[in-house]
């Protein structure tokens, strides 16, 4: 019995044929010949792919649709409000023409008021307005003078400290500029009157100022704050131009270390006593001590107007006060107001009785002081009434010949002898102040010029 190591060395098997091969090509894989089992995977894969790819699309349909319906809803909001716009912006247009237009009206009427007084608006260059526009601060934000074009009562509040130097030495300035005692032409009604210039008074507190006898101005007021600027820019201030239109010395007294108390309670009446000591004293005597602070009754009267017309009667306002301050405050001796009464006056009182909405006629009110100062007489006139009814109507007045005195004026000094010059013709309307004297010879007023108008024709 062979074994079966023999056997196998006897029996051999033939090899099958080997795929062809042609030399200088590569062989290529067919998949077909992959097993089934990976082709079911690659199938599960795809399927996957394609289903995730299906859900992208629609969900990007999904979104375009979404994106369509909100175009579409903002085109029908841009057509409905694209008409309201177009007419919002010409209602604004015409808002701003119209704004426009009065700015213009108030501009001329403003250029016409300043050429009533000699005046033209200047301004300032708009390369100068630019560059403030870019003057920017270290912190960054803009200095609130340069910011700020257009002035406002309430931007011109005092800055916190004020330079006491620098205004003392602008007041000495501004009162080096007029010598003290020259004379000024101060107009007046009917003429004018030559003034000594006195210096005004002016305390410097550490919280105000006070010119003449008051009252105080505190340095937070919008018009101190424009008088002191005045003063710092070397211009007198402008509230006293209409008194002082040549300017006027100042006689400051430095009082920077004191407040003014601005509280408003009188004095106590009564007597005080300090703590610790045994001397009493009135706060009435403390007052007394600086009289130039107290406003006199005859200053206060001289503020009130003499008289006031009203539905054609003459009202006396400062008699009756006169008479009410009389008891307790001295004053001088009273001139007496006599009104005369003239037939204008009487056509006057009646046109306001019937008819007191209608203005009144153009009229020539007359001050006429006699001849010891004493009686002051007011006429109400006609402006083409002449001297002669006024003469006529003072001598009824005064139960006199008309020929017994003369009435003329002081600046310039006229003497009215024509009696047919009208008082439109002598210069004496609306208002006057005249004179009268004892009738004197003819070549005894030499400084006197005659009236003008036509001269008396002799007799």
């Amino acid at each position: 019995m062979s074994s079966p190591l023999a056997s196998l060395s006897k029996t051999r098997k033939v090899p099958l044929p080997s795929e062809p091969v042609n030399p200088g090509r590569r062989g290529i894989r067919i998949y077909g010949d992959v097993p089934a089992s990976h082709d079911s995977e690659l199938m599960a894969s795809m399927t996957r792919k394609l289903w995730d790819l299906e859900q992208q699309v629609k969900a990007q349909t999904d979104e375009i649709l979404s994106k369509d319906q909100k175009i579409a809803a903002l085109e029908d909001l841009v057509q409905t409000l694209q008409p309201h716009a177009a007419e919002a912006t010409l209602q604004r247009q015409e808002e701003l023409e119209t704004l426009c237009l009065q700015l213009q009206r108030q501009v001329r009427e403003m250029e016409r008021f300043l050429s009533d007084y000699g005046l033209q608006w200047v301004g300032e260059p708009m390369d100068q307005e630019d560059s403030e526009s870019k003057t920017v601060s270290e912190n960054g934000k803009r200095d609130w003078m340069t910011a700020k074009k257009f002035w406002k009562p309430g931007d011109s509040l005092a800055p916190p400290e004020v330079d006491f130097d620098r205004l003392l030495a602008s007041l000495q300035d501004l009162s080096e500029l007029v010598v003290e005692g020259d004379t000024q032409v101060t107009p007046v009604p009917g003429g004018a009157w030559l003034r000594t210039l006195k210096p005004i008074p002016l305390k410097l507190y550490r919280n105000g100022i006070m010119m003449f006898d008051g009252p105080f101005q505190p340095f937070y007021d919008p018009s101190t704050q424009r008088c002191l600027r005045d003063i710092l820019d070397g211009f007198f201030p402008s509230e006293l131009q209409r008194l002082y239109p040549n300017g006027v010395p100042f006689k400051v007294s430095d009082l920077r270390n004191q407040v003014y108390l601005e509280d408003g309670l009188d004095p106590f009446p009564g007597e005080g006593r300090v703590v610790g000591r045994q001397r009493m004293h009135k706060a009435w005597d403390r007052a007394e001590e600086h009289p130039g602070s107290r406003m006199t009754a005859e200053k206060f009267l001289n503020r009130l107007p003499k008289f006031v017309i009203q539905q054609g009667e003459v009202i006396d306002i400062q008699g009756p006060i006169r008479d009410t301050l009389q008891n307790c405050c001295p004053l001088p001796a009273r001139i007496q107001e006599i009104v005369v009464e003239t037939p204008t006056l009487a056509a006057e009182r009646e046109r306001s009785q019937k008819s007191p909405n209608t203005p009144a006629p153009p009229l020539s009110m007359l001050r006429i002081k006699s001849e010891n100062g004493e009686q002051s007489f007011l006429l109400m006139m006609q402006p083409d009434n002449t001297i002669g009814d006024v003469r006529a109507l003072l001598a009824q007045a005064r139960a006199m010949d008309a020929s017994a005195f003369e009435i003329f004026s002081t600046f310039p000094p006229t003497l009215y002898q024509d009696d047919a010059l009208t008082l439109q013709a002598a210069g004496l309307v609306p208002k006057a102040a005249l004179l009268l004297r004892a009738r004197r010879a003819p070549n005894s007023s030499p400084n006197f010029s005659p009236s003008p108008g036509p001269s008396p024709s002799p007799q």
